[in-house]
């Protein structure tokens, strides 16, 4: 009876796990859906802000914003870190998620600068910016979120479902932007037709909101609130918390960069710099990712079973080896986009799959989500958010080869990391702060 007993208790409380984990990865997919249109349609609204008669050059112009929204994702990822330190996870979820929907609703409404002139790219840079904020905090605060209201023995599959929710997003763009295709000429799109996934965006933004403001606070912070009437210090416990703080950096550089390269960036440029036109590159990109999305659990539950340094060594190991060669693949042709994507995501998922659990187990509760998004934040605005300018102004310069040698120096950031880390599979979320990286 006993045991019967035990079990209908439990499964309330796996029902509530499993709503919270939907809920968090909601919100999350509908972020990652506002900062994939942006690339897509890009280039359809890039005349609209910045009128030229160069296209290339409004384009470069776009991307400029597109990466200016990564300046502020440091400050944001450092902030949103802070609030969910002291006042809980589910606050700054809930806050990132309306400052998203809100920054997407802006740019659907925003007047062209055939309009107002310049205040048309000012008004694009500044809900830009807004979302480079709430998406610095985001990242980390869910990451953070979902691996502490994981169970011990499920902490990196857990925690990979992020990522999941990340390429759900980008799926869901990349099938806005082939319905469009389908729908609408150049010209439609163009004048119009752009502003339709931005207003999707901000009206599913809302029903995100609704759905956060029913999570659950998970236990570790629950406990430290308990003990601590301040649970944040600012800086101070960061600063002793330094090895955390690398490890995010080195997991996130190579990662971030890769995910831009690949994910986000390459079926624009298949489009731009090898003349693939735009329903093949999407089709390619959305089979791609869907294999992507399958490969992440994957490696998430191998982790959980293995541990996750040797994927993290595969990861770097494998960019280094095969950048060349997956460049060269892009053609054209349908399948050769294909190609690229479908290996190139493949070796991202070995980091994707594991990278989320560390970067929650090196940190101690008491400064985890600003010690995740903090670092995540910075690397991925100096090499996420730069990469799709980079690509684009090196290979118009002739210079591709250069951008492809980056990929590589950046990915032997990672692979030094995960070559010095210790194992953290076994590490106790809730083990005091001393600083380093053991219970």
């Amino acid at each position: 009876m006993s045991d019967i007993a035990a079990t209908g208790e439990l499964r309330p409380a796996v029902s509530r796990r499993m709503k919270d984990l939907v809920a968090v990865n909601f919100g999350n997919t509908l972020e990652w859906f506002d900062w994939a249109i942006y690339t897509i349609f890009a280039p359809y609204f890039a005349l609209q802000f910045f009128p030229s008669a160069d296209k290339s050059a409004a384009l470069l112009a776009a991307l400029a914003v597109f990466a200016a929204g990564f300046l502020t994702r440091p400050l944001g990822g450092f902030l949103f870190g802070l609030y969910a330190d002291r006042v809980g996870r589910k606050k700054s979820l809930t806050l990132a998620m309306f400052i998203t929907a809100g920054g997407s609703l802006v740019i659907a409404c925003a007047p062209t600068f055939a309009t107002v002139g310049l205040a048309a790219s000012v008004i694009l840079l500044v809900a830009r910016l807004a979302q480079g904020i709430a998406h610095g905090g985001e990242m980390g605060t869910s990451v953070t979120y979902l691996v502490e209201r994981a169970p011990r023995h499920r902490r990196a599959l857990y925690g990979s479902t992020s990522w999941m929710s990340v390429v759900l997003g980008t799926m869901i763009a990349t099938v806005t932007g082939l319905l469009l295709n389908a729908n609408l000429d150049r010209p439609a799109l163009e004048s119009w037709g752009w502003r339709i996934p931005f207003a999707l965006g901000g009206l599913l933004g809302l029903y995100g909101l609704y759905l956060r403001r029913k999570l659950t606070e998970t236990d570790s912070f629950e406990k430290v609130k308990a003990q601590r009437s301040d649970t944040g210090s600012g800086l101070r416990p960061l600063v002793r918390n330094w090895r955390g703080v690398a490890v995010v950096f080195g997991l996130s550089a190579g990662g971030s960069i890769m995910f831009y390269t690949w994910l986000i960036y390459s079926p624009t440029f298949a489009q731009i710099n090898r003349g693939l036109d735009a329903k093949s590159a999407l089709t390619a990109s959305l089979i791609a990712q869907a294999v992507f999305l399958l490969a992440i659990p994957i490696v998430g539950w191998l982790a959980d079973r293995f541990g996750r340094r040797i994927f993290i060594i595969l990861f770097g190991v494998g960019f280094i080896a095969a950048t060349f060669q997956l460049d060269a693949l892009i053609t054209n042709s349908f399948s050769g986009l294909l190609t690229a994507m479908i290996f190139a995501l493949l070796i991202l998922a070995c980091l994707f799959g594991v990278n989320t659990a560390v970067w929650a187990e090196v940190f101690p509760t008491e400064v985890r989500a600003t010690g995740v998004s903090g670092p995540l934040s910075l690397a991925t605005a100096i090499f996420g958010g730069t990469a799709p300018y980079v690509n684009t102004y090196l290979s118009q310069a002739g210079e591709q080869r250069l951008f492809l040698v980056y990929l590589m120096v950046v990915s032997g950031i990672t692979l030094i990391t995960g070559l010095l880390i210790p194992e953290t599979r076994t590490l106790d979320l809730d083990r005091p702060d001393t600083g380093r990286l053991s219970n």
